[in-house]
């Protein structure tokens, strides 16, 4: 029997990326056991070992095929070179996917590594200090320095040691900030003097210095200018220099350690993890500031699946950002740089105001004639144009039409500069109606996490004094109040580039504005008077919300019944996240 070389092509839903292949235990199942493991604590059954007392059931099944000769003797010492010699003979296809050898084990087997792990943020730390330190004994540097070799050769020791470091070692630790030149100074002569605070100190001990020499800085000025740092650099806080202006030698772990606060130390070593994961594509750190954890994902490539750090924080492993569904990674990407950057005030701008004739002053009219005079008062140069035509004012009289119109209009580049501008405020108007209302969502959403933190325990030791029931379901309530408002805040980053003319849009508009409708009935509930809770009722709300904010991701990620592309521009196209 000839085995086929076509591939065979499995069925995929649409808005799944099926993890890369690994192993074959992680290849077979289904679409459900597929998405089982994309949690963290998810383990998997491993396959039977044919050995043993399977090889009796292998020569069973052997002697049923009619090529096999059952008269043949095969004792247990010929069992190896008899499989050896038949199982080329063999097609996978004769078997039955039921058969005992395909099987999970259901008691017996070694778990397999789950895909995501969680390295807790002492574990980046030791492996950090573990790393340069091996670095450090192989080229003669200290572990602080070697760290910010590391730093600069972007985490990757194999660069720093193939070559790159040894063919010029002081070119290389001069622009990685490293300070080669002097030992560091640890005394200074009596009644010395700080050059920042002009104030003499107590003892010897009350300097500190780099390897650069320069001071003497009191550690109290060190303190705060570090600070400082800390609260202005951020991330960028990994590179931070001398306190001598002009010195670009870098500060490492040990000179922060010696010098900065317990908080800002943390905080320090906070950054360089996060630099770390940020070099690593199988590492994604998580979002949460205050947590410092990292999700190393085993397989191969980079998958979309959401995880969830010990925090409690979920977030994309993609992209890093909080769960996103039904918005891809993509979109979401465009959707920030857009909220982040000048070119939609620009757009503005351009579509409500008019430029001066003489200088290009943008002015805006509120109400008035077509005679503009550009104010000096106010940055202008003070020269008057015609704000219909755009043209110099010189130039305009009764015999153009006077202070209320103009007949250059019409003929003039003003025409076509207003149906530019038209269109662009129509663009402008429209990012502006999406935007609003997925910012209005991500407040609401906010207030729900604080109520959560703040005052939901309160509120359901209350019902349980008052009512004598179980208050979990406010519990549930609220989380669910907190995704609902997640999700219909990412529905209007969706409607957004979905385009205006595609057929589905109407009935995607009309089951978003239902499930805004029962999301603020929910909110209601859940912001009522604890006096005044109907613990069915809110249940049953719970329940039909649920069931309603689920359809909605689900009709999206399938297509609201049409193609694929969802008239979606091609740059933002792309799976839904799941």
């Amino acid at each position: 029997m000839e085995s086929s070389s076509e591939s065979i092509e499995t069925y995929k839903p649409h808005g799944f990326n099926t993890p890369s292949p690994m192993r074959k235990s992680q290849r077979r199942g289904s679409f459900s056991s597929i998405l089982r493991r994309s949690s963290i604590v998810q383990t998997r059954r491993s396959s039977r070992d044919l050995t043993g007392e399977t090889d009796e059931k292998m020569i069973k099944y052997l002697n049923s095929i009619s090529f096999v000769n059952k008269n043949l003797d095969i004792s247990n010492d010929d069992t190896s070179s008899y499989m050896s010699e038949t199982a080329s003979d063999i097609d996978i296809g004769d078997y039955d996917p039921n058969d005992w050898f395909l099987e999970d084990d259901e008691n017996g087997g070694e778990d397999e590594e789950p895909l995501f792990t969680i390295l807790e943020k002492k574990g980046l730390e030791d492996q950090i200090k573990d790393m340069a330190n091996v670095l450090s004994d192989q080229i003669d540097l200290s572990a602080g320095n070697a760290i910010l070799l590391l730093q600069y050769f972007k985490w990757d020791s194999d660069r720093v040691l193939s070559g790159d470091y040894f063919e010029d070692p002081e070119r290389v630790c001069k622009n990685a900030g490293i300070i080669l030149s002097n030992e560091q100074i640890t005394k200074y002569p009596m009644n010395s003097v700080c050059i920042v605070c002009f104030e003499n100190q107590s003892s010897d001990d009350s300097f500190y210095s780099l390897s650069c020499g320069h001071g003497p800085y009191c550690k109290g000025c060190w303190k705060g200018y570090l600070h400082q740092e800390m609260q202005t650099c951020g991330g960028e806080i990994i590179h931070s220099k001398c306190i001598y202006p002009l010195c670009n030698g870098k500060l490492t772990y040990e000179n922060w350690k010696d010098l900065a606060s317990d908080r800002d130390y943390s905080r320090y070593w906070y950054f360089i993890c996060k630099d770390f994961v940020g070099n690593n594509k199988n590492l994604e750190f998580c979002p949460n500031p205050s947590c410092g954890n990292a999700i190393r994902y085993s397989g191969v490539g980079r998958p979309s699946d959401v995880v969830e750090c010990h925090c409690g924080t979920r977030f994309c492993f993609s992209c890093g950002s909080e769960k996103h569904n039904p918005v891809s990674c993509a979109q979401l990407m465009e959707w920030k740089s857009k909220n982040s950057n000048d070119q939609e005030s620009l757009k503005l701008i351009k579509s409500t105001c008019k430029p001066c004739f003489h200088c290009g002053m943008p002015t805006e009219r509120i109400m008035g004639c077509n005679h503009i005079i550009c104010r000096k008062e106010q940055g202008g140069c003070g020269g008057e144009w015609c704000w219909m035509c755009r043209g110099d004012w010189k130039t305009h009289g009764q015999h153009t039409g006077g202070f209320y119109s103009c007949n250059k209009y019409e003929v003039s580049e003003g025409k076509k500069a207003d149906e530019s501008a038209a269109i662009v405020k129509q663009e402008s108007d429209r990012f502006l109606h999406y935007f609003t209302r997925y910012f209005n969502h991500d407040m609401l959403m906010k207030h729900a996490i604080k109520m959560r933190d703040e005052e939901m325990e309160d509120k359901m030791n209350q019902f349980r004094e008052l009512a004598n029931l179980n208050p979990d379901f406010l519990q549930e309530a609220i989380e669910l109040l907190i995704e609902c408002r997640r999700i219909l805040k990412y529905t209007y980053v969706f409607g957004f580039y979905l385009s205006d003319n595609v057929a589905g849009k109407t009935f995607f508009e009309y089951q978003q504005a239902n499930a805004e409708g029962i999301t603020e009935e929910l909110s209601e509930s859940v912001y009522i008077n604890v006096a005044l809770i109907n613990a069915e009722d809110m249940k049953n709300r719970v329940r039909v919300t649920k069931k309603y904010i689920n359809n909605l991701v689900k009709s999206i990620e399938e297509g609201l019944g049409l193609d694929e592309s969802l008239g979606l521009s091609s740059s933002t196209s792309g799976v839904p996240q799941e």
